[in-house]
């Protein structure tokens, strides 16, 4: 038995940008645990496995190398992204997809771009002592923090002034590591190039110590930067290595839109056979 795989760089800002991203379109419902081998075997930051439920509606699971994910935004994306572009689903007809975290829509955006709408996350304000914590990991002054929170799935986000050098940010691994956040996010207000506010995403994961490009992060940080800034619109750029772009739309009370190009890379087979003799007692 075949199945199809795919190599998506999902969220891009130009070529070979965003986040790769691997697709694996199952026929039936596969073991956890082979699950989680190939996406170890593959080897990105995230692999998606995607399988029709019923007409234009998905259930998609999400895993690291390590473990399963509840969600994986920017993986939502690089699925629906390929569910048009291979015709599984006409360009004008909304997708659902299924997920731990419930039901997520997605759509196409004409001429080649994806809109996935996720709930949004709302987070507690931080306190001095956590801001001065985090502040320390980046090496910052916590004079430099505007405004600091945690939500509820222990992300911790630090928004910092202008003139923070976001682009040098070398977080100390072992501090982030004890600090008991599962990412640290850090944005800053933008103005170059149409932005409104730039990002950068780390883990305490020795594997991938940065995220390329960050989706969830969005369904709070949106929100707030559009409170901010007056706007129900707006745009951000991830300052990591390879750089994306997300466009953000929060007019929708409770919602954040996340719209965005992906592109595919490579398109393979994955030959279950002969996984299915690796995991073979010897």
């Amino acid at each position: 038995m075949i199945r199809k795989a795919f190599l998506v760089d999902s969220l891009v800002d130009g070529p070979f940008s965003g986040a790769p991203t691997s697709v694996v379109f199952l026929e039936s419902p596969m073991d956890k645990f082979k699950m989680l081998s190939l996406a170890n075997e593959i080897g990105t930051s995230q692999t998606v496995y995607v399988l029709m439920h019923d007409q234009a509606s998905y259930l998609l699971r999400f895993f690291s190398r390590t473990q399963e994910l509840p969600l994986g935004g920017h993986s939502c994306h690089a699925a629906a992204h390929l569910i048009y572009e291979l015709g599984f689903s006409p360009p004008g007809e909304e997708l659902v997809f299924l997920t731990q975290e419930g039901e997520i829509s997605a759509r196409r955006v004409p001429p080649d771009q994806t809109a996935v709408r996720f709930a949004a996350q709302a987070f507690n304000k931080m306190d001095q002592n956590n801001v001065s914590l985090y502040s320390d990991i980046l090496g910052l002054s916590p004079r430099s923090v505007a405004w600091a929170g945690i939500t509820q799935n222990r992300q911790a986000i630090l928004a910092v002034d202008a003139s923070a050098p976001l682009r040098r940010l070398e977080p100390v691994r072992e501090k982030l590591l004890n600090s008991g956040a599962t990412t640290l996010a850090v944005t800053a207000p933008d103005s170059s190039a149409g932005c409104d506010y730039s990002l950068r995403c780390f883990t305490p994961g020795l594997l991938f110590p940065e995220h390329l490009v960050s989706a969830t992060v969005h369904r709070s940080l949106a929100p707030q930067w559009g409170r901010l800034l007056r706007k129900t619109r707006l745009q951000c750029r991830q300052l990591s290595s390879r750089g994306g772009l997300v466009l953000l739309d929060v007019s929708d009370p409770g919602r954040v839109l996340m719209t965005a190009k992906s592109r595919t890379v490579m398109r393979s087979d994955v030959v279950m056979e002969m996984m299915d003799s690796y995991l073979d007692p010897l």
